[in-house]
């Protein structure tokens, strides 16, 4: 159920990512700011970790906060006729362009879905939050139209698109907490994944085997360049 306590978590999230964006930018060229997960506390081993690819690094507000899995200790068998794909092979220069009403996101909750507690002002406060958090997306970079339909496999964080307890939808985003906990990165660096199982905790960290589509598609927490289905989850280690 969504209701106040979840439009408190992102409003303190969004605090804590101006905080973390504030100690960035004064220390910068002074000293190297420590590596923070999504709730803004540090990482004890930062060395697992290492920054997403420099020509990222004017895709937005998120660059602060984003980071690349930490590599596997162990990583699943390959499936014939499925290729392997990170994040930067989702990349591709342009612009992306996605015009949809805030009503019709997918993830969209209704009026039934929020604690009966809720009032009209408390829920239009939640969406103005979703619609301030969207705003800080990127809209650089476009999709790889050739890549639509292979069989690929791809690692990343989960987050949950709805806010319902059952949730089998869920974004994969390279980094900590995308989507909700900090600003979500450019579209065509998240993947809509539609599972047959229950979606994963948010933050998990996953692998995905499935059909990738070249296919926009525009949810309440962001705007997103590929989609995947028929898929299997497995977890990330």
């Amino acid at each position: 159920m969504v209701g106040i306590a979840v439009r408190g978590a992102v409003v303190a999230a969004i605090a804590v990512f101006i905080v973390v964006g504030a100690i960035y930018i004064r220390t910068k060229g002074e000293t190297v700011p420590p590596l923070l997960d999504a709730d803004g506390n540090v990482i004890e081993n930062s060395g697992d970790y290492t920054q997403v690819p420099g020509f990222f690094d004017n895709a937005g507000p998120h660059q602060l906060v984003r980071y690349d899995l930490p590599v596997p200790k162990t990583t699943p068998p390959l499936a014939d006729g499925v290729d392997s794909l990170s994040f930067v092979d989702l990349w591709a220069p342009g612009e992306f362009k996605l015009n949809v009403p805030p009503d019709q996101r997918l993830g969209t909750p209704s009026k039934d879905s929020f604690d009966s507690g809720v009032t009209a002002e408390d829920m239009m406060n939640f969406f103005l939050d979703m619609s301030d958090m969207r705003s800080m997306q990127a809209m650089t970079g476009s999709v790889r139209r050739e890549l639509d339909g292979k069989r690929v496999r791809i690692a990343g964080f989960a987050s949950p698109v709805g806010f319902e307890e059952e949730e089998r939808q869920f974004l994969l985003v390279p980094e900590l907490g995308a989507c909700v906990h900090v600003p979500p990165p450019p579209p065509n660096q998240i993947v809509y994944v539609d599972s047959k199982e229950l979606a994963p905790e948010i933050g998990d960290m996953v692998w995905v085997t499935g059909t990738l589509r070249a296919d926009p598609v525009a949810t309440i927490l962001a705007d997103v360049g590929y989609r995947l289905e028929d898929v299997t989850v497995e977890p990330y280690r």
